[in-house]
């Protein structure tokens, strides 16, 4: 018995749905040596098509077995080439965007505890009711709120400790170095915990800073935040903003020589106004 339909008009028979499958097979298959996102319905289809043994006299069921032949082969050739252009760049370009994410999110929890701290004048040595801008050990309660007493509780808990890296302090946490820096009295701004700070133009102005501390897929950029939550990303190698010896300066997205290395982040759109406006706008 065949599958194929006789016309109503002749007697010369219809492809039979086998041969159109096979015919579809077939295209797919050799289509997607040049379009390799085709590559892996062809080679279900071929595998299905293979398993479906048509009923057909012997010749066609034999040019069915050729055609599929000639898929599978092709499948062969292009399942790999799939994997190598689109599935692993694309697990990479995921880790990629993953990592991105953490760092971005740890500088987002920095930014919501400064934005606490400000509010809640949690250091306000003027007494304005707005609060300066807090270190890393500062927040998480490693030390004293300069050199006096700690946060309780801390604004940033279950950290890990702050750690020496050059010029400054940080934390490592998740493949990323972290770091706050504060303005500095006399000028420009600092990540030590040591330094003296300008506690005035600390109730405006953070930034913060995420780079790779070692090398895996996903650890080549480096993220910056500040006090408008205005996040840019720039490059990073191993001999810049990489690990604990070469941190980014504080003003490494900032200063006119390095600041073209930085990029927004996703377009993100910084705020206009800060906690605390409100009431500085009182005094």
């Amino acid at each position: 018995m065949t599958t194929s339909l006789a016309r109503a008009s002749g007697g010369t028979p219809w492809p039979s749905a086998q041969t159109y499958r096979t015919a579809l097979a077939l295209t797919l298959a050799l289509a997607s040596l040049y379009f390799s996102k085709l590559a892996l319905p062809a080679a279900l289809l071929v595998f299905l098509s293979w398993l479906a043994a048509p009923l057909e006299p012997p010749r066609v069921k034999q040019r069915h077995r050729w055609a599929l032949a000639v898929a599978a082969a092709a499948t062969f050739v292009s399942v790999p080439l799939f994997l190598v252009r689109e599935a692993v760049p694309g697990l990479v370009q995921g880790g990629t965007g993953a990592a991105s994410q953490r760092a971005v999110s740890r500088l987002r929890e920095f930014l919501f505890a400064e934005d606490a701290a400000r509010r809640s004048a949690s250091y306000d040595p003027d007494g304005d009711g707005v609060g300066s801008a807090l270190l890393l050990s500062e927040l998480t309660g490693q030390v004293g709120v300069r050199h006096g007493a700690r946060l309780v509780p801390p604004l940033l808990e279950r950290y890990p400790a702050v750690e020496s890296v050059h010029g400054g302090h940080g934390l490592e946490i998740g493949g990323f170095w972290f770091m706050i820096c504060v303005p500095a009295a006399g000028g420009g701004m600092t990540s030590d915990t040591n330094a003296r700070l300008d506690d005035e133009a600390a109730e405006r102005r953070f930034v913060a800073y995420a780079w790779p501390s070692g090398r895996a897929p996903g650890l080549e950029r480096a993220y910056f935040i500040d006090e408008h939550e205005r996040i840019l990303s720039a490059a990073s190698d191993a001999e810049l903003r990489f690990g604990a010896e070469h941190p980014p300066a504080c003003d490494d997205a900032l200063a006119d020589a390095t600041r073209d290395d930085w990029r927004p982040w996703r377009g993100k759109k910084p705020r206009a106004s800060l906690p605390g406006d409100a009431t500085l706008a009182k005094h």
